[in-house]
């Protein structure tokens, strides 16, 4: 039957309008009538677009696509509305085409002229941005064409360097912080030294987050709670309240950094701080799994970039380079 009742009392249309080796479509309703309404309007369109005749290119332009993205599955990111901003901002520079028309050609042009107002790794981010709305579709059914984007290849760029604050720029920040008006900059930058949090992670903590001297940092990054000790020195100074801890105070730490006199890469501003925690940490003789744990990165990879701070690891570059073997094998150079 092309119609069945089930057990949870919904009805399923179960059809092959073209046939045994046509396309088949199967779909739930409440109703009985709402099924068949379904079965009759889905024999029509096969009547009307067989199979074997080829179809029409969908009419959408990409910001209806965009909107649907955002509808079907962007709304439930955390970042979703910053993401539809953006999606709606490239969608505008490439002039809106036909969503069928786009293609990876079109993205490749459109690169190379923005890459004269943005960074290579802006751009790759807004090629990801761009796939991911045709692979989401392409996954929910709601697109029928291929992924433009699938193949083109992102732009190389150098991995940044992480720059990270010695003990006296420690030092120097914050007593630049003692200057400032804010009363928490300097506490919310402890946290983020003490503990490798992310500047969003430590501003936006309230008085639930801190248990039996430790601090638990929920709606991370990568979705994931983490739960890292602080010392009593920090302890100390975060407010005895109920609720939210922390005003907002990147201004003040952004005013603070210049007072200090230090200059950071583009881009590393209060990140400096989780790359202090995260540099010291091993420079210390800290383990490099317990440091993946602490900061809360997805995989090991991204948290080795610190391995070479190890002081195990710069030993060895003494030990084991070729002139140290040659030393050993003839007490001279020659």
């Amino acid at each position: 039957m092309a119609i069945k009742k089930q057990g949870s009392g919904k009805w399923l249309v179960d059809v092959q309008p073209g046939g045994r080796n046509s396309k088949r479509i199967r779909k739930q309703f409440t109703t009985k009538s709402e099924a068949l309404r379904f079965e009759a309007h889905a024999r029509t369109q096969h009547t009307k677009t067989p199979d074997w005749e080829p179809r029409s290119k969908p009419v959408e332009r990409l910001s209806s696509l965009i909107d649907q993205w955002f509808a079907l599955h962007g709304q439930h990111l955390k970042d979703g509305s910053n993401r539809l901003q953006k999606l709606q901002s490239i969608c505008n520079r490439l002039g809106n085409p036909l969503a069928a028309n786009f293609s990876a050609q079109m993205f490749t042009e459109y690169r190379s002229k923005r890459v004269r107002n943005v960074s290579e790794n802006t751009i790759n981010h807004e090629q990801a941005y761009l796939s991911a709305v045709f692979g989401e579709l392409i996954r929910l059914g709601a697109w029928s064409l291929p992924n433009p984007l699938i193949g083109l290849r992102k732009l190389k760029i150098d991995e940044p360097e992480l720059t990270f604050l010695s003990l006296e720029q420690i030092r120097s920040l914050l007593l630049a912080m003692d200057e400032s008006r804010n009363p928490h900059v300097k506490t919310i930058s402890m946290i983020c030294l003490a503990s490798g949090a992310r500047w969003g992670e430590a501003e936006n903590l309230t008085s639930n987050h801190i248990r039996d001297d430790r601090v638990t940092y929920t709606k991370t990054k990568t979705s994931k709670n983490r739960t890292v000790p602080l010392p009593g020195e920090v302890l100390s100074r975060i407010p005895k309240v109920n609720g939210r801890l922390f005003g907002k105070s990147y201004d003040a730490f952004t005013n603070a950094l210049e007072r200090s006199g230090i200059e950071l890469p583009r881009g590393q501003r209060t990140h400096v701080l989780r790359h202090t925690f995260a540099s010291h940490f091993i420079m210390n003789g800290g383990n490099i799994l317990t440091l993946q744990k602490v900061l809360g990165h997805s995989t090991i990879e991204t948290t080795m970039r610190y391995a070479h701070l190890a002081p195990k690891h710069l030993l060895e570059a003494v030990k084991f380079n070729p002139l140290t073997s040659l030393e050993n094998s003839t007490s001279s150079f020659g």
